[in-house]
């Protein structure tokens, strides 16, 4: 049972159902049932766990319609497989829907009993029948119900997104993040061009692009291909990092020989790109409360030949200048999040967030905020990110803390002169909130200020 690929998806979805348990790192604890797989059963793996993520809304929908028990008394064990079957009946068509029932049967048999494997098998029966006749609810008589059910808008985040942008963009906004988004990669410029990787990538065959803004940045459009496989990885040439991720880092200008501050690094591929902007001179300190974390990010900035940070694990909510060693001349940010601009990306977070997380995180943000700005030189730098695009934990977070922090300001030509692409003509701004509909990137919003000398 442990080298089934559907057994490991269905441990995966469990997990990855846990409020506290991000899916990649469900997947990264799992990495040695998941080697000793082949290469088509990994596949199918992913495709399972990831594809019950996304397509949940439709797959439910569905499981209601051929299920003559209420889908609130159907135990949680049997919707995990009953959604595993279900998908690879409707959207996978390598394969047959007997297998997919079939395995289904087999998959609930020592999980959930013989009993519970006859109503998988009479549930799936019926849908694999039925399904092309089992219509969307209508965007005009039940919008909600449709972005639910065609596009997995937790009803609660559709009737937020309807309210605040209207029909049209709701609509456009939810089937950009039901497509997989490219991956996007940031130049180790120390190393290599971007037009020399992007030359390596494409001879190797792999369809490679660079980005609109960052000039660092290259989509990879090319599907099926590990990261540690693509030319370049293990010589450290380019990191992962989303376009919108490394605008924030261009937002912030690190310069050679400055002492910077990661307020909250988690892994540090922003710490490694400000540390490559610096020409690894000078000094960052990566500051996150998991230890794990850092010995992670140690073995990356290694990767890619970074020697100037050191990791810390200050509370940021309470921190003051005394919890570190000096002021510092800039200070990124990249506050904890509902992470509702990354959906598309992390699927299993559609299912986890709940309206009051939005102000649980915002709250948080303020506190972490404020203890960062203690720490800033005067004249210094501040920015504030997040990936997401509620108000509540953007414009409102920098709103609140500019009134209360007499001590800094927005910094309109700091962003013009960073981000200049994000600047109307005539007008002044010191922040951006990008939206993966049309700019091709991360839901995202960064923030520019200064201390006052």
């Amino acid at each position: 049972m442990t080298a089934d690929p559907r057994y490991i998806a269905f441990t995966l979805i469990e997990a990855g159902q846990k409020p506290t348990l991000p899916l990649d790192r469900a997947i990264e604890d799992a990495a040695l049932k998941l080697d000793r797989l082949s290469h088509k059963d990994k596949g199918l793996c992913h495709a399972i766990v990831f594809g019950v993520f996304r397509h949940r809304g439709r797959i439910d929908q569905l499981i209601c319609h051929g299920s003559k028990l209420a889908f609130d008394r159907i135990d949680p064990k049997v919707k995990t497989i009953l959604r595993i079957g279900v998908f690879q009946i409707v959207f996978l068509d390598r394969v047959p829907d007997f297998a997919a029932i079939n395995t289904s049967i087999e998959l609930a048999k020592p999980i959930c009993g013989k009993k519970a494997s006859g109503f998988i098998n009479a549930v799936l029966r019926n849908i694999s029948r039925s399904h092309n006749d089992i219509a969307l609810p209508c965007s005009h008589k039940n919008l909600v119900g449709h972005l639910t059910a065609a596009f997995s808008i937790p009803p609660w985040l559709g009737k937020r997104w309807v309210a605040r942008y209207g029909k049209e963009k709701t609509l456009a906004l939810a089937g950009t993040l039901m497509a997989l988004p490219p991956l996007t990669l940031r130049v180790n410029s120390r190393k290599i061009s971007r037009e020399d990787l992007t030359a390596n990538f494409e001879r190797a065959g792999i369809n490679a692009q660079t980005t609109r803004f960052s000039p660092l940045g290259i989509q990879i459009r090319t599907s099926g291909i590990a990261i540690p496989d693509l030319p370049g990885f293990n010589d450290g040439l380019f990191q992962v990092q989303d376009e919108a991720a490394q605008l924030a880092v261009q937002l912030l200008g690190p310069k050679p020989w400055e002492n910077i501050l990661d307020a909250c690094a988690g892994l540090g591929t922003k710490t490694c790109h400000m540390a490559l902007e610096m020409e690894n001179t000078g000094s960052i300190t990566a500051n996150d409360t998991g230890e794990s974390k850092a010995e992670r990010l140690a073995g990356e900035a290694g990767r890619l030949d970074i020697d100037i940070i050191h990791s810390t694990h200050v509370d940021m909510t309470r921190a003051g200048v005394n919890d570190f060693s000096s002021y510092f001349d800039r200070v990124l940010v990249d506050a904890p999040c509902t992470g509702l601009g990354v959906l598309a990306r992390n699927p299993d977070s559609r299912w986890k967030r709940r309206s009051k997380d939005i102000m649980r995180m915002a709250a948080l943000q303020k506190k972490i905020l404020n203890g960062s700005a203690n720490v800033v030189a005067p004249g210094g730098v501040l920015v504030y990110a997040v990936c997401s695009c509620e108000p509540e934990e953007t414009t409102q977070v920098i709103q609140r803390f500019l009134d209360q922090r007499k001590d800094f300001a927005p910094d309109f030509s700091g962003f013009e002169t960073h981000l200049p692409f994000f600047c109307e003509s005539g007008s002044k701004t010191f922040n951006k909130t990008t939206f993966p509909d049309h700019l091709d990137m991360d839901g995202f919003f960064m923030a520019r200020m200064r201390r006052n000398k």
